[in-house]
């Protein structure tokens, strides 16, 4: 039961890592796919602004410690003259009763946090249960109603046959992510179809920067035993000598973010397994607070001693492991550092 735990805490951070990055980085291409009539109103000759900050700004303190992925990106439409569409995605990997009332939430703050601009809120259901399609928001009382209906995409619904076939990278990010739910009981075929795809990736002519960012989506979706992972970058190495991927091959980077992440899903379990003693406890916290600094000077350099003094005083494992979760997802040392700020707020107010 203790190891059932950690693997689903270990899933559930590569997940936030893998959505996060697949969206940003394949935005036009997940909108093309999961939903096309928005993807056919939008002038993609702007490129998309991802305002994440500004979504955190709004997020209601009692949801801000729930587990979920949410992106924030404005567009501009069709329509003759510059016109701003607010893009609120949310990616749902589990059931959660709450969803809709969140979903209601999140856009009518988002529609008076951005003085009554046009907002539409789109919800991608990633998790394994077919019979759970939360699409609308409704409370009435004593004559006063409110219904709220927002699209829904189903990854479970869509054709994996279908997905193969398609040019799209982001086809492969929902291949990879419906494939981990089916392969996550045993390493063997998880490690089979993570070569697959990676093979996959490599000979379909993709820039890349494209290869790059799915390497890195599906190593956080696929996650294997360090034995597994070792022979997946020794084929790694081997297909990008193939296809002349020459930026692939430095898998060093890559390799120290997973590292992180696996050890702070271990560092939970040894934690677990040792009870709640005092001394386990800080120890635990100092090691998750090690591994966010090393994310951070390896994604952007040296962290100054403030971010290492706020670091510090965190003593939440909870908020600790939003922080290394931030730490990958953050485009710059200053968003973690809002986002820090906003933790340890939270947890003082």
């Amino acid at each position: 039961m203790q190891n059932m735990l950690c693997m689903r805490k270990r899933a559930r951070i590569d997940f936030d890592s893998a959505w996060k990055l697949a969206i940003e980085a394949f935005f036009e291409q997940a909108m093309r796919l999961l939903f096309p009539q928005i993807h056919a109103q939008i002038d993609w000759q702007h490129p998309p602004v991802f305002m994440n900050t500004e979504l955190r700004a709004i997020r209601p303190h009692a949801l801000a410690r729930k587990r979920f992925v949410d992106v924030l990106a404005r567009v501009v439409l069709y329509n003759g003259e510059q016109r701003f569409l607010f893009v609120h995605i949310e990616i749902q990997a589990q059931s959660d009763p709450q969803f809709a009332f969140r979903m209601y939430v999140y856009h009518y703050r988002l529609f008076d946090s951005m003085k009554f601009a046009d907002v539409v809120s789109l919800a991608i259901l990633a998790d394994p249960d077919p019979n759970w399609r939360p699409s609308q928001y409704a409370r009435s009382q004593m004559g006063c109603s409110v219904v709220f209906d927002y699209p829904v995409v189903k990854l479970l619904d869509l054709d994996e046959q279908a997905l193969e076939a398609s040019p799209s990278p982001f086809a492969l990010v929902v291949l990879a992510h419906l494939r981990a739910l089916k392969a996550r009981r045993s390493p063997e075929l998880l490690f089979a179809e993570k070569i697959r795809l990676i093979r996959q990736m490599a000979k379909r002519g993709y820039t890349i920067d494209d290869v790059v960012n799915l390497y890195k989506v599906v190593d956080c979706l696929m996650v294997l035993p360090k034995e597994l992972e070792a022979q997946v970058e020794a084929i790694v190495r081997e297909v990008a000598r193939e296809y002349r991927l020459e930026k692939l091959t430095n898998l060093e980077r890559f390799a120290l973010e997973r590292g992180a992440r696996q050890g702070l899903a271990e560092g939970l379990e040894q934690g677990i397994q040792q009870g709640i003693q005092q001394g386990i406890q800080q120890g635990l916290q100092q090691g998750i607070v090690r591994t966010i600094l090393a994310m951070l000077r390896v994604r952007f350099g040296k962290v100054p001693r403030r971010v290492q003094r706020a670091l510090a005083g965190v003593g939440s494992l909870e908020s600790l492991e939003q922080l290394s979760v931030l730490a990958l997802q953050s485009s710059t040392l200053e968003e973690f550092e809002l986002a820090l700020k906003d933790i340890t707020h939270g947890r003082n107010a």
